[in-house]
């Protein structure tokens, strides 16, 4: 899955500016009301599919099934084509697949949509260069993923996006009902300058990062990780770390377990009738006091804070912690070699007991807009994106993301695998459509029940405490231009700290001059956005 703030960065703040220094209509306007003027939010109407083998105890609870159904559902009628050819640029994070004349699973795709599907893939580290050449050359194509967080995005989505309002707004969206299965939380990171600009490419809570435990290893050394606290955390590490042996606590940090522990902000939160961030509170300044010792006391691999190779330091037993996403288990399971292969999500709680405050992901890993259209070609264009985010357990969804029966994917039992051409032709079950508009990530871990059942007590242990990041769908003019900067600049000194290169001192006057220099700016208008939208 590729990183929403990795996708594209800050490069597209260039694309933005390029593309609309050709719109001499378009000003980049810093209005704080006008650029986060709300809009009446697409209604939620949930897809009556397969019943979850979980029942769904808290709303941001993902569905969770053991297997894929045996009998998936055509739940479209007829295509959603016109015969005409529809364009569009997207990235990937696999191997680019064979292009449509040469790929089955393509041509398979465009028959099934009933127009001809020109996507101009590109590498997701490649995407930034592109993007900004495709502004340039007016070449994105009919539809485009783009990311939230680049300069001036509500002005470059005025000049070049269709202002979809009128047809998703309310119950207008009922027209599309798989797009309508996108909830509120979603949809808020696609309003911009009052109008809806974009739809959402959900990932939901399965973005969120947690704390990863390899129990199996855990077993083996006779160590019990349970519940920690910080405390616990680093006894733990101590106990299985083992240079000689190649191991180590620790892949990399584990800042959302600490974060969730020491009740940290969510980037922005509103204390006592102000808006602070993070990095101002004594607790942030706590967090990096103990991943420093956690770097002294030798637990954290000793690439983990200046490299980060942690997926293949976790899979090989280099580290028997890291930090990484909740759909990331899968993967995980993937690339295993050892046949005792188990995955564990430890609870992480505060030094008192409590269970933590988990930070969660935001609700879309991107968005993706369309080129301004007549409301013939506009609705086309919708119907083919409502295609690509049918949802879990239907057969669009096995076609989409599995391709075709005995060439693509076999199965075992009910749940598809892919084969080698599916790797290769259907990009690995991640075709870059899926960039473009998707369903509701499930959680759903194919032969690994004991897993989906872990990951769902852990869910729904930390839910009902848990906070989503309070500032998105909010725009701030310098958060779109200076924001970068100042993180980068910001994460620097704390891989500084962390290895010893800089005192905790230092952590202060950064904060002064990171306030100085565009927080405090941010901050103000953060919360001018917030009154705009009513938001507490």
């Amino acid at each position: 899955m590729i990183s929403r703030r990795t996708l594209l960065g800050g490069s597209l703040a260039a694309a933005a500016a390029g593309g609309l220094s050709g719109c001499s209509t378009v000003t980049r306007s810093t209005d704080i009301a006008a650029l986060n003027k709300p809009v009446a939010l697409p209604a939620y109407k949930r897809f009556a599919g397969p019943k979850p083998d979980l029942p769904r105890v808290h709303p941001l609870m993902p569905d969770c099934f053991y297997k894929f159904p045996a009998h998936p559902v055509k739940v479209t009628d007829g295509i959603p084509g016109d015969g005409t050819t529809v364009t569009g640029s997207a990235p990937t994070s696999n191997p680019i697949p064979p292009t449509a004349d040469r790929n089955p699973y393509w041509q398979e795709l465009n028959r099934r949509l009933g127009s001809p599907l020109e996507l101009n893939i590109t590498a997701a580290g490649d995407y930034t260069n592109k993007f900004a050449t495709s502004v340039a050359g007016d070449t994105l194509g009919d539809l485009f993923n783009v990311d939230g967080a680049f300069a001036y995005l509500p002005q470059f989505l005025e000049a070049r996006a269709q202002d979809l309002t009128e047809y998703l707004s309310g119950d207008a969206i009922l027209d599309y009902p798989f797009l309508a299965n996108a909830p509120a939380d979603s949809w808020r990171g696609c309003v911009f300058s009052g109008g809806i600009r974009a739809v959402p490419i959900q990932r939901g809570v399965m973005s969120s990062n947690a704390l990863l435990a390899r129990q199996d290893l855990l077993d083996q050394l006779g160590v019990e990780l349970g519940s920690p606290t910080p405390d616990d955390l680093m006894k733990v590490a101590k106990a299985v770390t083992d240079g000689k042996k190649n191991r180590w606590g620790f892949a990399v940090p584990p800042t959302a377990a600490l974060s969730a522990m020491l009740g940290l902000p969510n980037g922005w939160e509103v204390r006592d009738g102000k808006l602070v961030h993070s990095r101002e509170l004594p607790e942030h300044k706590q967090l990096l006091s103990i991943t420093r010792q956690m770097v002294l006391a030798g637990v954290i691999h000793p690439d983990g804070v200046a490299k980060n190779n942690q997926k293949v330091w976790f899979t090989q037993g280099s580290a028997v912690m890291t930090q990484d996403t909740y759909s990331s288990i899968q993967s995980f399971y993937r690339r295993a070699t050892s046949p005792t292969f188990s995955v564990s999500l430890p609870v992480p709680r505060s030094s008192d007991g409590k269970v933590g405050r988990v930070l969660l992901g935001s609700p879309n890993n991107s968005i993706a807009a369309i080129r301004p259209s007549s409301p013939e070609r506009t609705k086309l264009l919708l119907r083919v994106l409502n295609w690509f985010a049918a949802p879990f357990g239907t057969e669009e969804y096995l076609f989409r993301k599995f391709g075709l029966p005995g060439r693509h994917y076999t199965l075992n039992g009910t749940d598809p695998q892919l084969t080698k051409d599916g790797g290769s032709e259907v990009c690995l079950g991640e075709f870059p459509i899926q960039y473009l508009a998707d369903g509701p990530y499930p959680l759903y871990f194919p032969g690994h029940q004991d897993s989906v059942e872990m990951a769902y007590d852990h869910l729904k242990t930390v839910l009902p405490t848990a906070i989503l990041p309070p500032a998105y769908g909010l725009y701030s003019p310098t958060q779109s231009t200076k924001g970068k900067i100042l993180d980068t600049r910001m994460d620097s000194l704390t891989k500084d700290i962390q290895l010893g290169r800089a005192p905790l001192s230092d952590w202060d006057d950064a904060v002064a001059d990171y306030r100085k220099s565009g927080a405090d700016a941010i901050r103000h208008e953060l919360e001018q956005a917030m009154a705009v939208q009513g938001r507490k």
